[in-house]
């Protein structure tokens, strides 16, 4: 599906506009089958197994999909456990911000963490700062010096938000677009959200569990095993005095570790 490139897009990332965006939205397509497959697989009561593998293929999917466009660069925030994408001067960041349908313009960040805060100081300024005496609008929106190799990102550089909407049955919808961080995590959009394409082909994901080969092959039968050591004693003479009965196995050792140990 062939759709023209906004002004903005065109400024953010050159002449790969158009197949930053197609990338993006097969990213997420392929993020989705992988999540749907890992729920399918845990046969689980719960969504739990999708949320997570949902989470962590929001950024890898995407890393992908754009990791081999030209001038591509992976990006890992200090202490985080993924990379985010910097392609020419736009850092893409991915994030949930609805299970439904709903108007992307009253979407919030999920979250005001550190990571947060730090990657919004590669975004436009907010509209309203709060003053010391302020108390109509809420806490401040706290600012956070990059760390990591978001300290290392060109001068110039803005952040791309790409906020999309799916659960466990389906992927809704997804937009991208540059926002402020506005008061109570309420994104402060810059640009108008553009919709993004979403392919129905599927170009990665694991439909099934991986096989594990069997490690022992060379062992057919118990005829061929190797034959094993008998240690044999002698009894003593009190012990057939009193007819103790014969002893034909060692007393088992009790195991004295236990998984406590083991998570220790």
């Amino acid at each position: 599906m062939s759709m023209p490139s906004s002004s903005w897009t065109t400024d953010v990332f050159g002449t790969q506009a158009a197949a930053v965006r197609l990338g993006v939205g097969q990213g997420l397509r392929n993020m989705q089958a992988n999540a749907q497959a890992a729920q399918e697989q845990a046969a689980s009561r719960t969504t739990r197994t999708y949320g997570t593998s949902r989470y962590e293929n929001q950024y890898e999917r995407l890393q992908d999909e754009l990791k081999k466009l030209p001038g591509a660069r992976a990006v890992k925030p200090f202490e985080f456990s993924y990379e985010l994408m910097l392609i020419g001067n736009g850092l893409l960041y991915p994030f949930r911000y609805s299970k439904t349908k709903s108007d992307v313009r009253s979407a919030r960040i999920p979250s005001q963490s550190r990571l947060v805060q730090e990657l919004f100081t590669f975004a436009p300024a907010p509209k309203h700062t709060q003053d010391p005496f302020d108390l109509d609008f809420g806490p401040a929106v706290p600012t956070a010096e990059p760390r990591g190799a978001l300290a290392t990102v060109p001068q110039g550089t803005q952040l791309i938000l790409v906020p999309f909407a799916c659960n466990a049955s389906e992927l809704l919808e997804a937009y991208w677009g540059s926002a402020a961080l506005g008061m109570n995590r309420q994104l402060e959009w810059a640009t108008d959200p553009e919709p993004l394409h979403l392919p129905q082909s599927v170009t990665s994901h694991t439909p099934r569990p991986i096989s594990i080969p069997n490690q022992v092959t060379a062992h057919t039968s118990f005829a061929d095993g190797t034959e094993p050591t008998l240690t044999l004693s002698s009894r003593t003479a009190s012990d057939q005095a009193l007819h103790v009965p014969v002893q034909t196995e060692a007393e088992p050792v009790e195991d004295q570790t236990s998984e406590d140990d083991a998570t220790h």
